[in-house]
């Protein structure tokens, strides 16, 4: 009589064993969910206790962030006024000089605006940088006319 009652009932370990994978299922679900979640920077902010207390650093929020200089040189003409460089996108000089110092933070993109330029390239090169600056390096060259050229993303030590 025993025999017959245990195979009616089943065992308790069995449901013992089911919960439990239940559970595991139910948490590796649940970590996958928030760990999604936690790739959204906006979402990240109300999940986080430590994020809301610390908040973003101070390098990528520009607050503070190392200086470099840049002695950029016009090579082939003494002076075109019409030729801008861009830091950002913004004008920050005119090439009436055939030397331009600009100061520069990391990550900035430089830019030649040479829109106005139409009868020769303009060959502007890299003749100074201060000590801090990874790229671009001394020597580096671009050539420029009708449209505005990339001439370089700044990296910073």
């Amino acid at each position: 009589m025993v025999a017959k009652s245990r195979k009616n009932r089943p065992d308790i370990s069995y449901r013992v064993e089911k919960i439990i994978l239940k559970a595991v299922i139910i948490g590796v679900l649940l970590l996958i969910s928030f760990q999604a979640i936690m790739l959204n920077e906006t979402a990240r902010v109300f999940l986080n206790y430590a994020t809301r207390l610390e908040g973003g650093s101070m390098e990528e929020s520009g607050i503070i962030s190392p200086e470099g200089k840049l002695v950029l040189r016009l090579e082939n003409l003494d002076k075109y006024p019409q030729a801008l460089l861009l830091v950002n996108g913004e004008p920050v000089a005119s090439f009436e000089n055939a030397e331009i110092e600009v100061n520069i933070r990391n990550n900035d993109l430089i830019e030649i605006d040479a829109t106005k330029v139409d009868d020769d390239y303009l060959y502007i090169s890299i003749v100074g940088v201060s000590d801090n600056v990874i790229s671009p390096s001394i020597g580096y060259r671009v050539k420029a006319r009708n449209k505005i050229q990339l001439f370089s993303r700044v990296k910073l030590k």
